[in-house]
């Protein structure tokens, strides 16, 4: 009772610091996973490790895109049922979920094992980096079902107000999976392989501690065996809400295929291999400021269904601010001091992917100053019960600008216009997005007002669509 007050009683920003920096601190050290794996590659197994580990990361994206449609979906909708002081319901979801993850996990894992070798030619993998990939990804696969519970249902402990729990989950796994890459592909020598047990192994230890957590009686929801099954009426409305991240991920999979295709087409493996620190590098920066939007998730899912619109509203302002000022100093960081991400993943200064990669990083993140603020205010109408707008946000910026650029632009500029292709989809979807919040805003400010003009979600949406007419 006192998580779930502090949701509607504490100061907006005091809320931040306390649900955001253990977000935070979570998603970075998940981050590590992918990050370390190719730092310990780079400097062990070479530039094919670290092509290799970027090859696997459109199924691993695929991966992460049921992880968000359930995980994210149930949190969504654990909030608004809390906020609405339903809490058999929460319970309800919480089982519901947590059989989802284990029911999509097997089948997820039967079938990708299956067709391993199709799939990683579809990514990109070219023959020389095809074995290095298929050893490492046919080990991490394992770990399905453990990834899934350690990430996904580690935000229902987000969810119900108890962000210290959420943050310790990931920290044991992604310090463990420090110590077990340098143990396995430093001390043993076992490269690939080495690589990807780390990872498989720091997941499940991971998902271990969520388990034990909803199982000790220490969680706000309990983890009853009788909800442990899907309920049609609150599966939809998971689906739903989960929908934009799903789908985000997926169209993400599909981009990172044909970012990996081009790149193998116009600069081969050491282009693929420059992408795979770019990336990793992306993920440090992006990491705290998805951190930021799950800090904001719980305060103002609880608060939408609680009608605090004013609250609402600070939030939305307050973890904007925020993501636009850490994006704004990472792209300084790399405006100034390119090489060293680079140097960080490879020994040799004298190695191609500095010489290319110097170049490609600093027109691939052109415009990072405004992708912060994509995130968090796409994130927020899914979280105030919205997904549809999530949706086309996702949409627009992925499908109607970012695949238009990737297979246009380096027809004409080579190499160059795959690296182009992502800041001139941030320009388009910025426009897009500005709209959008004006409309929000102004929404907003009708609510605080008028609270009982508008009464749920989808009146909102109902709404908005009288006012488009």
């Amino acid at each position: 009772m006192k998580q779930t007050r502090d949701l509607e009683q504490l100061p907006i920003s005091k809320l931040l610091v306390k649900f955001s920096v253990p977000a935070m601190t979570g998603t970075i050290i998940t981050s590590l996973y992918n990050i370390v794996d190719r730092i310990f590659l780079g400097h062990y197994v070479g530039e094919l490790g670290i092509a290799a580990t970027t090859i696997s990361m459109p199924l691993m994206m695929i991966v992460m895109a049921f992880g968000m449609l359930i995980g994210f979906g149930t949190n969504s909708q654990i909030s608004i049922r809390l906020g609405e002081k339903r809490q058999d319901e929460a319970e309800q979801l919480l089982g519901q979920g947590m059989f989802l993850f284990v029911s999509s996990s097997i089948i997820f894992t039967v079938l990708a094992l299956l067709f391993i070798e199709p799939l990683l030619m579809l990514f990109g993998a070219t023959e020389g980096v095809l074995p290095y990939a298929k050893t490492y990804l046919s080990i991490v696969i394992l770990g399905t079902l453990s990834h899934q519970i350690s990430f996904g249902a580690n935000s229902f402990i987000r969810g119900e107000g108890n962000p210290r729990v959420a943050m310790a989950t990931m920290l044991i796994g992604g310090i463990l999976n420090v110590i077990l890459d340098y143990i396995f592909i430093a001390l043993c020598g076992w490269g690939m392989a080495g690589a990807a047990w780390a990872t498989a192994i720091g997941y499940t230890v991971s998902a271990t501690w969520v388990l034990h957590y909803y199982l000790s009686g220490r969680s706000a929801l309990r983890l009853r065996l009788k909800y442990f099954k899907i309920r049609t009426d609150l599966l939809k409305s998971v689906l739903v809400m989960g929908s934009p991240s799903f789908i985000m991920n997926m169209i993400a999979s599909v981009q990172m295929s044909l970012f990996n295709n081009q790149l193998a087409r116009f600069g081969g493996d050491t282009a693929i291999s420059v992408m795979g620190v770019i990336m990793s590098f992306n993920m440090i920066w992006m990491m705290p400021v998805i951190g930021i939007s799950q800090g904001m998730q719980p305060i103002v899912g609880y608060n939408f269904g609680a009608r605090r619109f004013d609250r609402v509203k600070k939030a939305l302002f307050q973890a904007n601010v925020i993501a636009i000022a850490m994006s704004t100093v990472c792209f300084i960081l790399i405006e100034l001091f390119p090489e060293y991400v680079f140097k960080l993943f490879i020994s040799d200064g004298n190695s191609p992917i500095i010489s290319v990669g110097v170049s490609a990083i600093k027109r691939f993140m052109l415009l990072l100053p405004i992708v912060g603020y994509l995130i968090i205010t796409g994130n927020y109408f899914q979280f105030t019960g919205r997904p549809k707008i999530s949706l086309a946000l996702t949409i627009i910026r992925q499908i109607g600008f970012l695949i238009p650029s990737l297979l246009i632009l380096p027809e004409y500029f080579g190499l160059n216009g795959v690296w182009y292709a992502m800041p001139t989809s941030d320009a388009a979807a910025f426009i897009i997005t500005g709209l959008f919040l004006i409309r929000e805003l102004r929404q907003l400010k009708r609510q605080i007002n008028s609270p009982s003009e508008i009464n749920t979600p989808d009146d909102i949406e109902e709404n908005e669509q009288r006012g488009q007419a």
